[in-house]
C-alpha cells in the first residue's frame, strides 16, 4: 500500500483551492432491524424512516436531522397508545384500540392529563372525566356497558349519597 503522502491523488486534492472537508455523514440504525434510516419527505415534512421499508415499518420524526422516537403515551386501561384527536374546540386523548376500549383522557397542553383513579361504584371499573355539551362530568370507563356518571365540580367527581 503506497504512503499517503506520496499518493499522487491525495497531493492533487489536497492542491486545489476550492477544496473542503464537510462533517462526516452520520447513519442511524434502526432499533427494530438494525438496519440503516433515511431521512425522508412526507405530507407532513421530514421523517425518518427504515431503509428495509416495506418489510420493517420503523419510524421516527425529524429534530434537528436526527431521528427522534415521538414520546407515547398509554391508555390506563388497556396499555394501548392514547391518540390526540381534536373536535371543535374540544382536545382530548383517546384509545387506538377503539371501539374495543373507550376511554377519554382530557388534554393539558399536548400531553394526556395522568388522572386520579375514582372507581365506578356500579360496576368496579373507574371513572374519567369527560367534557359534554354541558360542561365537565366524570363516567365509567366501560361505557356504553356501564352509564354510571357523576358530576364534575373543580377537577373531582361529586360523590352521591
Amino acid at each position: 500500500m503506497a504512503n499517503k503522502d506520496s499518493d499522487p491523488w491525495v497531493k492533487e486534492f489536497v492542491a486545489q483551492e476550492d477544496t473542503y472537508v464537510e462533517k462526516s455523514n452520520v447513519r442511524y440504525r434502526c432499533p427494530k432491524c438494525q438496519s440503516f434510516l433515511q431521512q425522508r419527505q412526507g405530507k407532513n415534512g421530514a421523517f425518518w424512516g427504515c431503509s428495509q421499508f416495506p418489510k420493517c415499518d420503523y419510524s421516527a420524526n425529524d429534530k434537528d436531522g436526527k431521528p427522534v422516537r415521538a414520546k407515547r403515551y398509554l391508555c390506563p386501561e388497556c396499555q394501548s397508545p392514547l391518540k390526540k384527536h381534536v373536535h371543535k374546540e374540544n382536545t382530548f386523548w383517546g384509545c387506538t384500540n377503539y371501539p374495543d376500549c373507550k376511554v377519554t383522557v382530557e388534554d393539558d397542553s399536548g400531553v394526556p392529563i395522568p388522572q386520579k383513579k375514582f372507581p365506578c361504584r356500579k360496576c368496579g371499573h373507574y371513572l374519567v372525566r369527560k367534557k359534554g355539551p354541558k360542561g365537565h362530568f366524570w363516567g365509567c370507563v366501560k361505557f356504553p356497558d356501564c352509564r354510571h356518571t357523576l358530576n364534575d365540580h373543580e377537577g373531582k367527581p361529586v360523590l352521591r349519597k
